[in-house]
């Protein structure tokens, strides 16, 4: 168990200097913020709980609340969504104080809803250009894995801190993925339908 720790520590400083590159690669693309939070999740949160003397995880709520805003799309807000919002900043604040108790569920509840709102997005791309975007399908294995991990590490704890570490090593390379290429690279453009579909 020592051993694995120590792995799991260089993992996560090698991790961090990858996914800082990222959101300089992904500048001016639709997921920019979201890859830009998911840079500074990890460095803010060991910085700031070395500062404030809390559990580090406790961060992940907040930035976990962020993540789902940062993929949304703002073009039509309704009263209904607005609510919806705050409910989820309400939820986030409670489970911030109270993270022992609800923080592991508030972030895996997050992270399923980010899960949602990317594979709609992935959908509406093929619906709307014909093709499928592999760039959409690593976001959303990446993110896919990423509900999974949490999840395994919520329901077995024994199982889940080494599916964590695996899940992590995997995500390393999906994050090398992400900092070579941008969502607008057309060479990732696999056409399943034809002109005459799409204006259909």
């Amino acid at each position: 168990m020592g051993e694995l720790v120590l792995y799991t520590k260089y993992l996560v400083v090698i991790g961090i200097v990858v996914w800082l590159v990222i959101p300089i690669r992904q500048y001016k693309t639709r997921y920019f913020w979201f890859f830009l939070i998911l840079a500074l999740a990890d460095p803010v949160s060991i910085i700031a709980a070395r500062n404030f003397h809390i559990v580090s995880a406790q961060f992940y709520v907040p930035f976990n609340t962020l993540f789902f805003f940062s993929v949304i799309e703002y073009k039509k807000i309704t009263a209904t969504k607005i609510l919806f919002y705050l409910i989820i900043i309400g939820l986030g604040y409670f489970s911030f104080i109270h993270y022992w108790e609800y923080g592991s569920f508030f972030i895996t509840a997050m992270l399923f809803l980010v899960l949602v709102v990317i594979v709609k997005q992935s959908f509406q791309f093929v619906i709307e250009k014909g093709s499928i975007n592999i760039f959409h399908v690593g976001l959303v294995f990446y993110q896919a894995v990423n509900v999974f991990k949490f999840l395994n590490l919520l329901l077995f704890f024994s199982t889940g801190i080494w599916f964590f570490f695996i899940s992590s090593i995997l995500q390393f390379f999906i994050g090398i993925f992400f900092a070579l290429y941008r969502e607008d690279d057309p060479r990732f453009l696999i056409r399943v339908m034809g002109n005459k579909q799409i204006a259909d």
